[in-house]
């Protein structure tokens, strides 16, 4: 019997409503839903994840320890109605729940629930085989997008073998610094790292799975990277290392926001064009060194917000706060500094690119300058 029959044999008996969820809480199968449906089910279903203070409150019941059945009470503070919670244990362990919604007017009985419980422990025992495959995939998930030639086509094979996604199938990874709710039951995830690394395939659903997952990882306070799109399995560790890239730059530049996508990193993507070290020989040249290298913080503002206003004294004077005869002066003192002229687009460029890069490039430029005084 297949989770969705239990699923539905469960509603059967009870004339209620079911959702199954593993015990991160990702949705894994639902009955027939009635009419008058709580908010909170009608997420879970949608985003095929729980809200995190939901699962703090079903969670407060005890239901990871229990044996029998729980009854949560009415939430309104999560739109939540009263439910019973049937966990599915497999040897000792709880790999998930059955949360349960009587039908209107229908009563279930503890000789229904016990009835019912061992559909649960079937269904405990169906997860608990399903999470440790999905325990080795993440060592394959891992390899697929960081490790050696070897490891890359072993995992290849690993993954291509278990038929989660089909040949070719678009896909999207994710770089997760920080916590990540539940992201659902289709995804591969790894740990690399300090970061989280989530394998998303696409759907053609009305939900968009990459942008759930990347708006629930923002809300739980992670900074979340969205590498481009690919096809198949073959292609996403080129994704992974946009995505790693994509949290690399929002660690140096906060207004980035917490999710930053690789579409719209701008020229930061240059990093992607090699090592972080010939990136930093190329775009610190001498000139850029030079003005780091003096370590004065009011000729570095004042050239990063000329450079950001296009060389619009006015805006640029509003925008310090200063005087321009003193605007002048500091244009005057950079361009001493660093052999540059300002007035030359391609010497402008050379100076705005350098120090737009260079709080990226700031671990690899072995002068250390951050544009603080001593």
């Amino acid at each position: 019997m297949t989770l969705d029959e239990m699923v539905t044999e469960v509603a059967e008996r009870l004339s209620a409503s079911v959702v199954l969820v593993d015990r991160a809480f990702s949705l894994i199968a639902y009955s027939t839903q009635s009419p008058g449906v709580d908010k909170d089910r009608v997420q879970s279903i949608l985003t095929r994840s729980c809200p995190p203070e939901a699962r703090a409150w079903y969670e407060s019941f005890g239901i990871a320890d229990t044996t029998r059945p729980v009854v949560t009470p009415e939430n309104p503070d999560i739109d939540a109605s009263a439910r019973i919670c049937l966990p599915a244990r497999y040897a000792g362990a709880a790999y998930g729940y059955l949360f349960v919604l009587p039908d209107e007017n229908s009563t279930v009985t503890e000789k229904d629930l016990a009835a019912v419980m061992a559909l649960a422990g079937h269904a405990g025992a169906q997860l608990a085989h399903t999470s440790r495959g999905r325990d080795d995939l993440a060592v394959a998930v891992a390899d697929l997008l960081d490790g050696d030639r070897k490891a890359h086509a072993r995992a290849l094979t690993r993954i291509e073998d278990s038929s989660l996604y089909p040949d070719g199938c678009a896909l999207t990874v994710l770089a997760v610094d920080g916590h990540l709710p539940a992201p659902g039951t289709r995804t591969l995830v790894a740990q690399i790292g300090s970061l989280t690394a989530v394998v998303v395939p696409a759907t053609e659903g009305a939900v968009d799975p990459v942008r759930s997952i990347a708006d629930s990882g923002a809300a739980a306070g992670a900074v979340v990277g969205v590498g481009g799109a690919c096809h198949g399995l073959r292609s996403a560790r080129r994704s992974w290392q946009q995505a790693a890239l994509s949290v690399r730059a929002a660690r140096h530049d906060a207004s980035m926001g917490p999710i930053v996508h690789w579409d719209e990193l701008g020229i930061y993507r240059l990093a992607a064009c090699g090592p972080s070290g010939a990136l930093a020989d190329a775009v610190l040249t001498p000139a850029v060194r030079a003005l780091l290298d003096h370590r004065n913080l009011d000729l570095l503002t004042t050239a990063r917000t000329y450079l950001d206003q296009a060389g619009d004294t006015g805006a640029t004077a509003a925008a310090l706060g200063i005087h321009r005869q003193t605007l002048y002066y500091r244009l005057a003192k950079i361009e001493e500094i660093t052999g540059l002229s300002l007035s030359v687009g391609a010497q402008r460029l050379e100076l705005h690119l350098g120090l737009t890069l260079e709080r990226f490039l700031v671990d690899e430029y072995s002068g250390g300058a951050t544009g603080h005084p001593d």
